[in-house]
């Protein structure tokens, strides 16, 4: 694992699931990290128990950001590495699978699934890019969901798709700073947007920590705009390509 000492590190997201253990992992490593999350209770205890500096932020609010960049800006100076990692699914864990279904939706469900997901992430790089140092990487919590179907939540899946497709897209654009963006693509983790019915005796699930790992591989990676699928904790990351995509040597 990387040395990243010294290192600032922002993650949203980061009071619970994958975004409060790669606040774990990278406080270990020396890192300076400060976890955004709208949690702020949850996020004051885990965030700061972790290692990290706590800020309360809204990810799919741009004055919530505004505010957030400037907090940012004036403690942090550069940030390294940028951990886009907020998600949800459409319906809260304790509702049925039906609910999740596309013919239940709700705008206000529809409008807060888009605000957090894609939103969130396109208002965190609007935001945080000033901010970035020339030569830092970003990675953005994706999905398998946003790889394949996932027919249980075809709304989760659309936003998950338009994530990888924007992290392709940049690379481009970015890397005149040289700076990298890779999306994180992981099947089931045990996390708490998993719906209750899906956790039955036969699932397997990921834990977070295990995905963090992998996390802070793709800081260190000189690979950019790729799609990296995670499936089981036994085997790493692996980039999925795009149709016409070709292979980038590491």
């Amino acid at each position: 694992m990387s040395d990243f000492t010294g290192k600032s590190i922002v993650i949203t997201g980061a009071a619970s699931g994958i975004g409060a253990a790669v606040v774990s992992r990278a406080s270990g490593l020396g890192a300076q990290v400060v976890g955004l999350d709208i949690n702020e209770s949850m996020g004051e205890s885990i965030v700061r128990k972790r290692g990290g500096r706590f800020h309360c932020c809204d990810v799919s609010d741009l004055d919530s950001w505004e505010e957030t960049a400037r907090m940012l800006g004036e403690s942090m100076g550069a940030i390294d590495h940028l951990h886009l990692n907020a998600g949800i699914q459409i319906a809260p864990p304790e509702a049925s699978i039906a609910e999740y279904q596309f013919s239940a939706m709700t705008p206000e469900r529809y409008k807060r699934l888009i605000g957090v997901n894609i939103d969130g992430v396109v208002y965190g790089l609007h935001h945080l890019l000033p901010l970035m140092r020339d030569g830092g990487s970003i990675v953005v919590t994706g999905s398998l969901a946003g790889i394949v179907p996932y027919a249980i939540d075809p709304l989760y899946s659309m936003t998950k798709h338009a994530v990888t497709g924007l992290v392709r897209s940049l690379k481009a654009e970015l890397g005149t700073r040289q700076i990298r963006i890779n999306a994180l693509c992981p099947g089931g983790i045990d996390t708490g947007i998993i719906p209750h019915d899906q956790r039955t005796e036969e699932a397997v699930f990921m834990t977070p920590e295990n995905v963090a790992d992998e996390v802070l591989m793709l800081f260190t990676t000189e690979q950019s705009g790729a799609t990296w699928a995670k499936v089981s904790e036994a085997k790493a990351a692996w980039v999925m390509l795009a149709p016409g995509q070709k292979k980038q040597s590491d």
